[in-house]
């Protein structure tokens, strides 16, 4: 039987494992209900505007939604076309890449083979009057194909969150005022207020920034790949500023699309290894001049706890986690901030 100290740690990490739990296979009704709340926050200022114009909630929160629904429904329909081209090119790039990291390694191969004292293997001469190999079948389902085989469950998911962030502005802080007065005392009560706001606050700033961040550095990435000569300069920069939303992931998986995109464009490593430098060099000026002077004092996180929370997020969420990972962070610290009883999570996470 334990007692003392040990039934409240275990208690607490009983709680704790339940709640990854829940949140694991609870991802469907999460996440949903997280993006919601991130691009409440977002939206709310400019329904408090309209608000202040005179216009009730329900309808500018219906005119915001739909405003940035229409802007979303025709920027897709405008990249639609350029974007199913590059995506539909991206398996014969993968195998130009494949074929020339086997030239590559070919010398490589050799080398050790040559020190382990194993004699090199040539492979047999073809027969000269063998027939032709026939050309591989074309793939069944090309990748945009294979991408567009997951709309139902993206439109759905997409409808979901429109939904609930068209009832939260409509709404307003109802819920939460019908919460608040719950609280017993009305130092509790401020205490939840100034939360609240404080959490809002960070969250839209977190993701406006982030935003104008982002557009900054996809153009800075299309113009560099425009002068050295890559393809489609105007999709990479597309491409960072999607995924630069996602932390570290986003990047990694950028340095990666542009290795394999070189290794079929130009012939010479230099060159192949020069696109993923040159993103590189952008992001990491991004990252370590223009972001921190940006966002200012309100949203210094540890970098190790981000990256904690990163990869803790993408493990129970996939991508949608990775996104969400650092609004979440922010206002874990705020509350750690706020309440006493959390000081050693705001500590935790804060630089």
């Amino acid at each position: 039987m334990l007692t003392g100290r040990g039934a409240p740690f275990t208690t607490k990490l009983i709680a704790v494992v339940l709640s990854v739990a829940a949140l694991a296979l609870g991802r469907e009704f999460f996440i949903p209900l997280a993006l919601a709340l991130c691009f409440q926050a977002l939206l709310t200022p400019i329904v408090r505007g309209l608000g202040r114009l005179g216009l009730p909630a329900p309808a500018g929160a219906a005119i915001v939604v739909l405003g940035a629904l229409a802007v979303f429904v025709v920027g897709g329909w405008a990249l639609s076309g350029p974007v199913s081209a590059w995506v539909n090119k991206a398996p014969s790039d993968i195998a130009t890449a494949r074929r020339r990291l086997r030239e590559i390694g070919r010398p490589l191969g050799r080398l050790t083979d040559a020190a382990s004292g194993t004699p090199a293997v040539n492979p047999p001469a073809a027969a000269p009057n063998a027939p032709a190999p026939l050309p591989a079948p074309p793939p069944a389902q090309s990748l945009f194909a294979q991408l567009l085989g997951h709309a139902t469950t993206l439109v759905v998911g997409l409808l979901e969150v429109i939904v609930l962030v068209y009832l939260m502005l409509a709404a307003g802080n109802m819920l939460f005022r019908k919460l608040v007065k719950l609280l017993p005392r009305p130092d509790e009560l401020r205490t939840a207020t100034d939360i609240l706001n404080k959490t809002e606050s960070i969250v839209a700033k977190y993701l406006r920034v982030t935003a104008l961040i982002n557009v900054g550095q996809g153009i800075a990435v299309g113009l560099a790949m425009w002068a050295i000569g890559m393809p489609d300069p105007f999709i990479w920069g597309l491409m960072t500023f999607v995924l630069e939303f996602v932390p570290y992931l986003g990047g990694a998986i950028n340095v990666g699309l542009l290795l394999i995109s070189g290794f079929s464009v130009f012939s010479g490593l230099g060159q192949v290894l020069l696109a993923p430098a040159i993103y590189l060099v952008i992001s990491t000026l991004q990252n370590n001049v223009v972001s921190p002077y940006v966002y200012g004092n309100r949203l210094k996180l540890n970098p190790l706890a981000v990256m904690i929370f990163v990869l803790f997020w993408w493990f129970i969420w996939g991508i949608p986690g990775v996104f969400l990972s650092i609004p979440i962070a922010a206002t874990l610290k705020v509350l750690g901030d706020q309440l006493p009883r959390l000081s050693p999570l705001g500590e935790l996470l804060g630089e």
